[in-house]
Protein backbone atom coordinates (compact mmCIF):
# COMPACT_ATOMS: atom_id res chain seq x y z
CA UNK A 1 0.00 0.00 0.00
CA UNK A 2 1.21 3.77 -0.34
CA UNK A 3 2.68 5.11 3.01
CA UNK A 4 1.29 7.64 4.91
CA UNK A 5 2.82 11.46 5.25
CA UNK A 6 1.20 13.83 7.70
CA UNK A 7 0.17 16.95 6.39
CA UNK A 8 3.18 19.57 6.02
CA UNK A 9 2.85 22.70 7.61
CA UNK A 10 5.01 25.42 8.42
CA UNK A 11 4.70 27.51 11.51
CA UNK A 12 5.08 31.75 10.69
CA UNK A 13 4.73 33.51 13.68
CA UNK A 14 0.69 32.84 14.56
CA UNK A 15 0.15 31.56 11.01
CA UNK A 16 -0.28 28.47 9.98
CA UNK A 17 1.14 27.49 6.48
CA UNK A 18 -0.07 24.68 5.19
CA UNK A 19 1.06 22.41 1.65
CA UNK A 20 -2.59 22.31 1.16
CA UNK A 21 -3.09 26.27 0.54
CA UNK A 22 0.40 26.92 -1.11
CA UNK A 23 -0.32 24.18 -3.68
CA UNK A 24 -3.81 25.98 -4.29
CA UNK A 25 -2.38 28.68 -4.48
CA UNK A 26 0.33 27.26 -7.11
CA UNK A 27 -2.98 25.67 -8.58
CA UNK A 28 -4.18 29.24 -9.40
CA UNK A 29 -0.76 29.93 -11.09
CA UNK A 30 -0.50 27.18 -13.33
CA UNK A 31 -4.09 27.93 -14.59
CA UNK A 32 -3.16 31.65 -15.72
CA UNK A 33 0.34 30.63 -16.84
CA UNK A 34 -0.67 27.95 -19.22
CA UNK A 35 -3.26 30.04 -20.68
CA UNK A 36 -1.19 33.14 -21.40
CA UNK A 37 2.27 31.24 -22.20
CA UNK A 38 -0.50 28.97 -25.06
CA UNK A 39 -2.66 31.61 -26.26
CA UNK A 40 -1.20 32.09 -29.48
CA UNK A 41 -1.05 28.33 -29.92
CA UNK A 42 -4.99 28.50 -29.76
CA UNK A 43 -5.21 31.41 -31.79
CA UNK A 44 -6.35 34.15 -28.83
CA UNK A 45 -5.10 37.49 -28.12
CA UNK A 46 -2.87 36.65 -24.67
CA UNK A 47 -3.72 39.99 -23.11
CA UNK A 48 -7.22 39.04 -23.92
CA UNK A 49 -7.15 35.66 -22.55
CA UNK A 50 -4.90 36.59 -19.52
CA UNK A 51 -8.07 38.96 -18.58
CA UNK A 52 -10.72 36.64 -19.37
CA UNK A 53 -9.42 34.14 -17.37
CA UNK A 54 -8.79 36.15 -14.22
CA UNK A 55 -12.12 36.52 -14.53
CA UNK A 56 -13.20 32.73 -14.81
CA UNK A 57 -10.45 31.68 -11.59
CA UNK A 58 -12.78 34.32 -9.71
CA UNK A 59 -15.73 32.92 -10.57
CA UNK A 60 -14.56 29.48 -10.30
CA UNK A 61 -13.70 29.92 -6.79
CA UNK A 62 -17.39 31.55 -5.62
CA UNK A 63 -18.96 28.95 -7.00
CA UNK A 64 -16.88 26.11 -6.03
CA UNK A 65 -17.61 27.12 -2.53
CA UNK A 66 -21.44 27.93 -3.22
CA UNK A 67 -22.21 24.58 -4.82
CA UNK A 68 -20.22 23.05 -2.23
CA UNK A 69 -22.77 24.56 1.09
CA UNK A 70 -25.24 24.44 -1.06
CA UNK A 71 -24.92 20.17 -2.30
CA UNK A 72 -22.74 18.94 0.26
CA UNK A 73 -23.78 21.15 3.21
CA UNK A 74 -27.27 22.48 3.11
CA UNK A 75 -27.42 22.12 7.20
CA UNK A 76 -24.99 24.68 7.42
CA UNK A 77 -26.95 26.82 5.28
CA UNK A 78 -30.13 26.49 7.12
CA UNK A 79 -28.05 26.70 10.33
CA UNK A 80 -26.22 30.29 9.17
CA UNK A 81 -27.40 31.76 6.11
CA UNK A 82 -24.00 34.07 5.74
CA UNK A 83 -22.29 30.96 4.91
CA UNK A 84 -23.02 30.76 1.37
CA UNK A 85 -21.10 34.30 1.16
CA UNK A 86 -17.69 33.16 3.41
CA UNK A 87 -16.19 31.95 0.01
CA UNK A 88 -12.89 31.34 1.65
CA UNK A 89 -14.46 28.16 3.08
CA UNK A 90 -14.85 24.55 1.71
CA UNK A 91 -14.62 24.35 -1.79
CA UNK A 92 -15.97 21.88 -5.01
CA UNK A 93 -13.71 21.28 -7.85
CA UNK A 94 -17.12 19.81 -9.49
CA UNK A 95 -18.61 23.45 -8.77
CA UNK A 96 -15.49 25.84 -9.82
CA UNK A 97 -15.80 24.11 -12.97
CA UNK A 98 -19.24 24.82 -13.72
CA UNK A 99 -19.10 28.18 -12.27
CA UNK A 100 -16.00 28.89 -14.10
CA UNK A 101 -17.02 27.67 -17.71
CA UNK A 102 -20.29 29.25 -17.29
CA UNK A 103 -18.40 32.69 -16.45
CA UNK A 104 -16.21 32.35 -19.05
CA UNK A 105 -18.71 32.35 -21.38
CA UNK A 106 -21.17 35.33 -20.20
CA UNK A 107 -17.42 37.15 -19.84
CA UNK A 108 -16.69 36.42 -23.26
CA UNK A 109 -19.51 37.82 -24.50
CA UNK A 110 -20.00 40.75 -22.59
CA UNK A 111 -16.24 41.52 -23.78
CA UNK A 112 -17.09 41.00 -27.53
CA UNK A 113 -15.29 38.05 -28.15
CA UNK A 114 -16.33 36.48 -31.23
CA UNK A 115 -17.93 32.72 -31.09
CA UNK A 116 -14.86 31.65 -32.84
CA UNK A 117 -12.45 33.31 -30.20
CA UNK A 118 -14.89 32.63 -26.99
CA UNK A 119 -14.65 28.64 -28.15
CA UNK A 120 -10.97 28.81 -28.74
CA UNK A 121 -10.37 30.43 -25.40
CA UNK A 122 -12.45 27.81 -23.75
CA UNK A 123 -10.90 25.19 -25.79
CA UNK A 124 -7.40 26.77 -24.31
CA UNK A 125 -8.57 26.53 -20.70
CA UNK A 126 -9.69 22.82 -20.59
CA UNK A 127 -6.30 21.74 -21.88
CA UNK A 128 -4.82 24.25 -19.04
CA UNK A 129 -7.49 22.34 -16.65
CA UNK A 130 -5.68 18.80 -15.64
CA UNK A 131 -2.34 20.68 -14.78
CA UNK A 132 -4.53 22.42 -12.47
CA UNK A 133 -6.23 19.85 -11.17
CA UNK A 134 -3.53 17.89 -10.48
CA UNK A 135 -1.83 20.58 -8.41
CA UNK A 136 -4.65 21.42 -6.18
CA UNK A 137 -5.45 17.38 -5.73
CA UNK A 138 -1.78 17.30 -4.61
CA UNK A 139 -2.71 19.71 -2.09
CA UNK A 140 -6.01 17.91 -0.95
CA UNK A 141 -4.12 14.28 -1.16
CA UNK A 142 -1.52 16.21 1.46
CA UNK A 143 -4.56 17.29 3.48
CA UNK A 144 -6.31 14.10 3.27
CA UNK A 145 -9.31 15.96 3.44
CA UNK A 146 -10.93 13.57 0.72
CA UNK A 147 -11.38 10.07 2.39
CA UNK A 148 -12.93 6.83 1.04
CA UNK A 149 -13.62 3.45 1.70
CA UNK A 150 -11.61 1.47 4.28
CA UNK A 151 -9.26 -0.99 1.52
CA UNK A 152 -6.27 -3.24 1.47
CA UNK A 153 -6.06 -2.36 -2.13
CA UNK A 154 -2.35 -1.36 -3.54
CA UNK A 155 -3.76 1.89 -4.33
CA UNK A 156 -4.72 2.58 -0.64
CA UNK A 157 -3.12 4.58 1.77
CA UNK A 158 -1.92 2.86 5.03
CA UNK A 159 -3.86 5.54 7.59
CA UNK A 160 -2.82 5.15 11.16
CA UNK A 161 -6.21 3.81 11.73
CA UNK A 162 -6.43 1.84 9.03
CA UNK A 163 -6.01 1.56 5.32
CA UNK A 164 -8.00 3.23 3.10
CA UNK A 165 -8.49 5.20 -0.35
CA UNK A 166 -7.11 8.96 -0.38
CA UNK A 167 -9.54 10.40 -3.10
CA UNK A 168 -7.53 13.23 -3.74
CA UNK A 169 -4.59 11.11 -4.53
CA UNK A 170 -5.91 9.12 -6.85
CA UNK A 171 -7.26 12.07 -8.24
CA UNK A 172 -4.32 12.90 -8.69
CA UNK A 173 -3.18 10.63 -10.50
CA UNK A 174 -5.86 10.54 -13.02
CA UNK A 175 -5.45 14.17 -13.68
CA UNK A 176 -1.30 13.81 -13.86
CA UNK A 177 -2.05 10.63 -16.37
CA UNK A 178 -4.10 13.07 -18.65
CA UNK A 179 -1.71 15.93 -18.38
CA UNK A 180 1.02 14.04 -19.44
CA UNK A 181 -1.71 12.82 -22.41
CA UNK A 182 -2.61 16.25 -23.46
CA UNK A 183 1.46 16.99 -23.52
CA UNK A 184 2.19 13.91 -26.12
CA UNK A 185 -1.30 15.28 -28.31
CA UNK A 186 -0.56 19.19 -28.20
CA UNK A 187 2.35 18.16 -30.79
CA UNK A 188 0.19 18.17 -33.65
CA UNK A 189 -2.38 20.84 -34.68
CA UNK A 190 -6.05 19.88 -32.91
CA UNK A 191 -9.36 21.13 -34.36
CA UNK A 192 -11.34 23.56 -31.58
CA UNK A 193 -12.95 21.18 -29.39
CA UNK A 194 -10.81 18.49 -29.17
CA UNK A 195 -8.91 18.91 -25.88
CA UNK A 196 -12.59 20.27 -24.25
CA UNK A 197 -14.32 17.17 -25.24
CA UNK A 198 -11.66 14.93 -24.53
CA UNK A 199 -11.39 16.05 -20.86
CA UNK A 200 -14.21 15.43 -19.94
CA UNK A 201 -14.79 11.98 -21.72
CA UNK A 202 -11.73 10.84 -20.04
CA UNK A 203 -12.18 13.06 -16.92
CA UNK A 204 -15.96 12.81 -16.28
CA UNK A 205 -16.19 8.16 -16.09
CA UNK A 206 -12.70 8.19 -13.91
CA UNK A 207 -14.13 10.99 -11.37
CA UNK A 208 -17.82 9.43 -11.29
CA UNK A 209 -15.73 6.03 -10.31
CA UNK A 210 -14.32 7.73 -7.46
CA UNK A 211 -17.20 9.81 -6.08
CA UNK A 212 -18.16 6.14 -5.80
CA UNK A 213 -15.43 5.66 -3.43
CA UNK A 214 -16.74 8.00 -0.95
CA UNK A 215 -18.04 7.29 2.22
CA UNK A 216 -19.65 10.50 4.10
CA UNK A 217 -20.55 12.86 1.38
CA UNK A 218 -24.41 14.21 0.44
CA UNK A 219 -26.10 11.50 -2.02
CA UNK A 220 -29.26 12.53 -4.27
CA UNK A 221 -31.04 9.24 -5.62
CA UNK A 222 -28.08 7.11 -4.82
CA UNK A 223 -25.44 9.54 -6.47
CA UNK A 224 -23.39 12.47 -5.12
CA UNK A 225 -23.63 15.71 -6.83
CA UNK A 226 -20.41 15.63 -8.51
CA UNK A 227 -21.50 12.37 -10.02
CA UNK A 228 -24.81 13.71 -11.75
CA UNK A 229 -22.61 16.30 -13.17
CA UNK A 230 -20.07 14.05 -14.05
CA UNK A 231 -22.55 12.18 -16.40
CA UNK A 232 -23.94 15.33 -18.29
CA UNK A 233 -20.22 16.53 -19.05
CA UNK A 234 -19.18 13.12 -20.03
CA UNK A 235 -22.23 13.48 -22.65
CA UNK A 236 -21.26 17.23 -23.39
CA UNK A 237 -17.55 15.91 -24.14
CA UNK A 238 -18.65 13.49 -26.45
CA UNK A 239 -20.86 15.43 -28.44
CA UNK A 240 -18.23 18.49 -28.68
CA UNK A 241 -15.48 15.84 -29.52
CA UNK A 242 -17.62 14.21 -32.31
CA UNK A 243 -17.88 17.42 -33.24
CA UNK A 244 -14.73 18.78 -33.23
CA UNK A 245 -13.79 15.45 -35.73
CA UNK A 246 -16.10 17.17 -38.06
CA UNK A 247 -14.40 20.57 -38.05
CA UNK A 248 -17.86 22.25 -36.80
CA UNK A 249 -16.86 23.81 -33.45
CA UNK A 250 -17.41 27.92 -33.52
CA UNK A 251 -18.58 27.69 -37.06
Amino acid sequence: MIPFFPHPTLEVGSYELTAFRVLVLAAVLVQFGLVIRLAPRFGVDASRAGNLCMWAIGLGLVSAHVFDVVTYFPERLREDPLELFRVWGSLSSTGGMLGGLLGMLVVSRVRGFDRGETFRFLELCLFALPFTLAVGRLGCALQHDHLGRASTHWLAVAFPEGPRFDLGLLEFFVATAISGLFLALLRKPRPTGFFFGLFFVLYGPARFVLDALRTDDARYFGWTPAQGLMVLATLIGAVVLLRSRRGTIGS
